[in-house]
């Protein structure tokens, strides 16, 4: 009897031990998948990573090359000694610095850091822009334009050897695009690190002088008085105090200052960090004009998540967003979407003639409507009170000066600036050729055809060009 216990007791512990297998078994089964599952993660990221390096990598090559064909181009430009052949060659130049701006930007990197850079390109296009408009009209290049293509000459092969240099070094870099990426993503509206070369290029062109000429992208120009801002000087708390009007106005939201220091820009400002409830870092910036205390921009740097309304709604936000500020007499004009946000485009109405020069921006959140930024730089340094005058020209009048192959789709009259950012009176006529959209100015005083625009449309909105 003993022994059958015992042998009853012996069944029961090997039974015991046979339960312990099953979950042992199970568990190393799940360690083994977790592990499995983890490794196919990092091979994810890995690929992830390679695939943003090499896009990133065609980018920085191509900007190389524009920049190369640029110095070449403008060196030609020097030598030519034909208004025609010249008018070609910065044809060519300009469009080299519009490609070159365009790979500039697809490098991941914010903040200041190739500000310079991208003025240099921006400049550079557009004046050898409005030399090529001279051409056209037969008018001789002066002794101080040569000058100045000498200066963006010389500026170019600089940047063109750097980024030659860099390209060389390439495998040594520290820090791949692909982390450059994923930390200016988590970083947003913070400097992130960029590449050494890179910012050393930023750092020595700032040495060469800035362009003095009459285009609309001339520093010169650009740090003009401005002649919005009005008012009288405001402190560090006054601007404080309005950042957070500015913000919380139309929302249950209150905001607490995180700090607030003093900033030079085209317009010297204060630049406010708020926080929202509850939190401690700052998640919002806010720059007030320290003359009048007017908003210069918003920055709310949250993530946002998978597009959920519409543009005409994003639209109508923004447009609700200016009028609880008072910014009346706004006229969306553009609506442009950019990774699950929208950034609509106003310019200030006048008498029903749209003022071009008087721009703002509000960028608004796809996922919730919420307003993440805003941008009044634009309209500070341009609006002003303008006597308007009567067009000598009728509607049907300048409609008669058009190709009569464009189909109207809509005219108004407006207000845009030249190259010298003389402002003209002109008649806006949107229209298709075939399968393509373009935009024709023509003056309004006399009924010279002053631009035209071909718009080109992306996923992202209108292109013009």
């Amino acid at each position: 009897m003993r022994r059958k216990r015992l042998e009853i007791s012996r069944k029961g512990i090997f039974i015991l031990k046979r339960w312990w297998i099953i979950p042992a078994l199970a568990a190393i089964l799940a360690v083994g998948g977790l592990a499995y599952w983890g490794y196919g993660l990092s091979r994810d990221r890995e690929q992830i990573v390679t695939y943003m390096n090499n896009n990133n990598q065609r980018a920085f090559y191509q900007l190389v090359d524009h920049v190369e064909n640029m110095e070449v181009m403008l060196s030609k430009g020097l030598v030519s000694n034909s208004s025609l052949q010249r008018m070609m060659i910065f044809s060519d130049v300009w469009q080299e610095s519009y490609a070159a701006r365009e790979t500039l930007a697809q490098i991941p990197v914010t903040g200041p850091s190739l500000t310079r850079t991208s003025t240099f390109l921006t400049q550079a296009g557009d004046y050898v822009w409005s030399l090529a408009k001279k051409f056209v009209r037969g008018e001789d290049v002066k002794p101080e334009e040569i000058a100045k293509l000498n200066e963006l000459h010389t500026e170019a092969g600089f940047l063109a050897a750097e980024l030659e240099n860099i390209e060389k070094s390439a495998a040594d870099r520290r820090l791949t695009w692909g982390e450059i990426k994923t930390k200016s993503e988590e970083d947003m509206g913070h400097e992130v690190n960029v590449p050494r070369g890179l910012e050393n290029i930023n750092r020595k062109m700032e040495d060469f002088p800035t362009l003095i000429y009459d285009g609309p992208f001339s520093d010169h120009i650009i740090n003009r008085e401005p002649r919005g801002l009005t008012g009288s000087p405001v402190s560090k708390d006054r601007a404080a105090a309005l950042a957070r009007r500015f913000v919380e106005t139309g929302t249950s939201k209150q905001y607490r200052v995180v700090k607030t220091e003093e900033v030079n820009g085209i317009i010297p400002a204060f630049r406010v960090y708020l926080a929202p409830p509850q939190q401690a870092e700052a998640t919002v910036t806010v720059d007030i004009s320290q003359k009048g205390g007017h908003p210069l921009f918003l920055l709310n740097a949250r993530v946002v998540n998978k597009a959920a309304i519409s543009s005409d709604k994003a639209v109508s936000l923004a447009r609700s967003f200016l009028e609880k500020r008072n910014m009346s007499d706004m006229k969306p004009t553009y609506f442009i979407e950019q990774q699950n946000t929208g950034i609509v485009i106003f310019e200030y109405e006048q008498d029903g003639v749209l003022i071009y020069p008087d721009l703002m921006k509000v960028k608004v959140a796809l996922d919730n409507g919420e307003i993440l930024g805003f941008e009044g730089t634009g309209f500070l340094m341009n609006h002003h009170d303008r006597k308007l005058p009567q067009p000598r020209l009728s509607e049907s009048e300048a409609l008669r000066l058009v190709n009569p192959n464009l189909k109207i789709t809509s005219k108004r009259l407006a207000v845009i600036p030249r190259e010298n950012l003389e402002e003209v009176l002109v008649y806006e006529f949107k229209g298709t050729l075939r399968q393509d959209s373009f935009i024709v100015y023509i003056n309004a005083m006399t009924g010279d055809e002053e631009q035209i625009l071909k718009v080109i449309e992306t996923n992202s909105g209108p292109l013009m060009m």
